[in-house]
């Protein structure tokens, strides 16, 4: 094979997927429900496991009961302790062996045994304090346990600014009758920045469900789906930004990522392009996507999450031309809380019985 055709993310097609397959044959009947997103694990070890000791988690969550009750069905060693406070939290810290949820600096200094936490959200970026990245403690987050909804959401934005729905509102509000010129998003080109959970929902609802070509960026050497047309590092943004009539962004927050969404980004954006931002809010440089809108390099914006939160009622993104914010709420469903708590019991499952643990952070990284 020519070096040409050898590629980091071709040689590891065939590994990646396999391990994907074996992580999830791994999963128990509870936490295998068509509810729930594949997660797929490293397949290697990320915690070492004494199967002899007591697991003590502690927590400000509460589990929903039968929750509780799954986990306890996993072994007799597992103890879940709620606390009240997170003063509380960092009293009883010393006899943790895992945290699930809310700690803080002051956690992780008085936690001298701690070897895992299950952090309840997907971006970790706040949390990434020395004590951690420093340390042997494994991180997990519930990376795709919000992807549904926040995927659903952006597929809503783009057909409302494709098809005018909010304009058709407005004029609703004022009693006022009138055509508005729309366009279809079948057949169109979508570029997405960032391919993990809520990247590749995204993709999948836009090309199955419309017909979107998908072009896609991502750090990590991911295999290329049959949806995805084309998929490469992050270095080909540029080439891919001009291609795209919808460009999304859905990567994590990085000091590398910080502002990557900037005026060269929506200048080289079609005028008749949209841009939806599904991840994080410092990934966009907000005065230059205001420009953007007012002056017309774009055609309109989906926005849920802002570089500040909540957004002041005088920032000039509120009025910008054609934007919709849905206020970091896109992730919110019913379903949410069972799918993250069906995580959680699953990475409990697989640690007292000394498997890898799914949806590791890579803390250095910070993804």
């Amino acid at each position: 094979m020519s070096k040409q055709n050898l590629t980091r993310r071709g040689f590891l097609k065939g590994v990646t997927a396999g391990s994907t397959g074996v992580a999830l044959l791994s999963l128990p009947p509870e936490a295998a429900t068509t509810e729930s997103s594949p997660v797929a694990s490293e397949n290697y070890p990320l915690a070492q496991s004494d199967q002899t000791e007591t697991l003590h988690i502690l927590t400000l969550q509460n589990l929903l009961p039968e929750n509780l009750e799954k986990m306890r069905r996993f072994s007799p060693r597992v103890e879940y302790e709620r606390v009240g406070s997170i003063e509380e939290l960092n009293r009883r810290a010393a006899d943790a062996d895992a945290i699930f949820g809310r700690f803080t600096p002051d956690t992780l200094r008085a936690a001298t045994k701690l070897k895992w936490i299950q952090y309840a959200s997907a971006g970790v970026e706040r949390i990434l304090y020395p004590e951690l990245v420093n340390s042997s403690i494994v991180l997990t987050n519930m990376a795709r346990m919000y992807a549904p909804g926040i995927a659903e959401t952006a597929m809503g934005m783009l057909l409302a600014l494709a098809r005018r729905i909010d304009d058709y509102v407005r004029q609703t509000d004022q009693h006022k009758w009138g055509n508005l010129d729309a366009v279809e998003i079948g057949g169109k080109t979508m570029g997405l920045v960032g391919f993990g959970g809520i990247g590749s929902t995204i993709a999948h609802h836009a090309h199955y469900g419309f017909g979107m070509r998908i072009l896609a960026v991502d750090a990590k050497p991911l295999p290329k789906p049959p949806m995805a047309d084309e998929l490469h590092e992050p270095e080909w943004l540029m080439d891919m930004v001009p291609q795209c009539d919808v460009l999304v962004s859905a990567a994590p927050h990085t000091p590398i990522t910080e502002k990557m969404f900037n005026e060269k980004v929506f200048r080289a954006m079609k005028q008749s392009a949209f841009f939806l931002n599904m991840s994080r809010g410092k990934l966009v440089d907000t005065p230059a996507l205001v420009r953007a809108l007012n002056e017309g390099w774009i055609a309109g914006a989906g926005v849920d999450v802002t570089h500040q939160e909540p957004l002041p009622a005088e920032n000039p993104l509120w009025s910008a031309n054609h934007v919709i914010i849905t206020s970091h709420s896109s992730g919110s469903s019913p379903k949410r809380r069972g799918r993250a708590e069906g995580l959680f019991l699953e990475n409990v499952r697989r640690y007292v019985n000394g498997l890898p643990l799914l949806n590791v952070v890579d803390k250095k990284r910070g993804y």
